[in-house]
């Protein structure tokens, strides 16, 4: 378990990094292409890659993506939505969110 920790006058915040890889867990399923990994497999639990770093949070999401999407236009909303997500409910800054489309799921006939 990792601590993300944030300092202001008010004095200290502290949240579990499992935490902070929920949001962006939960954020993934709002956006549309982003097709999700087995629950408690392998691939689902190293998906997601939280760290902080001074004030700022750097995030990496691993991918499986609909075989009929615009590869570029869902990495970019990917990226807004959890910046903007992670933002809004945790008040700490967002640098960047790296998207790694790990793998592409096909229709079955």
């Amino acid at each position: 378990m990792k601590v993300v920790n944030r300092f202001d006058e008010s004095g200290r915040l502290v949240y579990n990094s499992d935490i902070v890889r929920d949001i962006v867990d939960c954020t993934l399923n709002e956006v549309d292409g982003v097709v999700k990994f087995t629950e408690n497999s392998k691939q689902a639990r190293e998906s997601i890659k939280v760290e902080q770093i001074g004030d700022e949070m750097h995030v990496d999401v691993y991918v499986k993506l609909a075989y009929n999407v615009e590869v570029s236009d869902v990495a970019s909303s990917i990226q807004s939505t959890i910046k903007n997500t992670v933002e809004s409910m945790t008040e700490f800054k967002v640098k960047d969110v790296n998207v790694h489309v790990i793998d592409v799921e096909f229709e079955e006939n």
